[in-house]
């Protein structure tokens, strides 16, 4: 009897701590538990299973996920903001601007004695125009050549002027095709000779014989179109045609514009280089083969 009590008293106990700390309902635990007592319908297992999930999300129990949830928007806020960061960093944040590389020099297609450089802007033609003649006009000793090299600024890049820009400069309009055929660097120079200086200029071209073609074809209009290459210099009243030339096996073709003064338009294309010379004197024209043949 005595023993009966004492295990109605536990059960009791039992039962009140139970009620005091229910365990967390699981759908798992309690369509279980449906199965071992009844043979359940869908509608059951359906309603057991929504019984458990309100279970799950009691108010205690959502402190956990407002947590995480709090955790995942300051993480996700700190990310945007980095990206931002980093995004505008560049264009309004750094201190230190990006500086464009500046141009290398390439080097003279044959040996000078000097070399002088200019610089304007792309479109400014009356500072190149002043800046040229000058450098033109620069005494220098009887039989040197002098390198003039034209730089140009286009806002914060800077580059060498290519022969289309020469052209343009001088508003010397070349034949169609003609500097399609031609590959910078582009090399200016001015001669010094007995009867004055000259000034000429040396480019690759990568069609030897089509460049030729373009030549010849131009000679009609070199002399007119070329005079702004004589600083002023005038030429003779007589129109005396293209002839060729020949030095040291080199063939060129030069118009003369005076029978006693080594004044005109030479031209050829040196084959060991496809490069192509245009000078304004005959003096000129013969140093520069020279000088090619030695830096071979």
């Amino acid at each position: 009897m005595e023993g009966q009590i004492q295990n109605k008293q536990k059960a009791a106990a039992d039962e009140t701590r139970s009620m005091r700390n229910p365990a967390i309902r699981t759908m798992k635990s309690d369509v279980q538990e449906l199965f071992k007592t009844t043979k359940p319908s869908l509608i059951q297992i359906i309603g057991k299973e929504a019984e458990a999930s309100r279970e799950a999300y009691r108010p205690e129990n959502k402190r956990n996920y407002k947590t995480l949830i709090i955790i995942a928007g300051a993480l996700a806020l700190l990310a945007s903001a980095a990206g931002v960061f980093f995004f505008f960093y560049p264009f309004g944040f750094s201190e230190d601007k990006i500086i464009p590389a500046k141009p290398t020099l390439p080097p003279p297609y044959f040996a000078v004695e000097t070399s002088r450089t200019i610089s304007m802007g792309a479109e400014d033609r009356a500072l190149f125009l002043r800046l040229f003649t000058d450098s033109y006009k620069e005494p220098e000793r009887e039989g040197q050549i002098k390198r003039v090299v034209i730089k140009l600024q286009e806002g914060e890049r800077e580059r060498f002027a290519d022969l289309h820009d020469f052209f343009e400069f001088y508003k010397i309009v070349p034949t169609k095709n003609f500097l399609g055929r031609l590959s910078p660097p582009l090399m200016t120079f001015v001669y010094y000779g007995r009867d004055g200086n000259r000034v000429g200029f040396a480019i690759k071209t990568n069609d030897p014989d089509r460049t030729l073609a373009d030549m010849l074809a131009w000679e009609p209009s070199l002399l007119t179109d070329f005079r702004p290459l004589f600083f002023g210099e005038k030429s003779g009243t007589s129109i005396i045609p293209f002839e060729d030339r020949t030095y040291r096996n080199i063939d060129w073709r030069y118009q003369k514009v005076f029978d006693d003064k080594d004044l005109g338009i030479a031209y050829t294309i040196f084959p060991a280089k496809n490069l192509l010379v245009v000078t304004t004197g005959k003096e000129a024209m013969e140093t520069v083969i020279n000088r090619l043949f030695d830096a071979r």
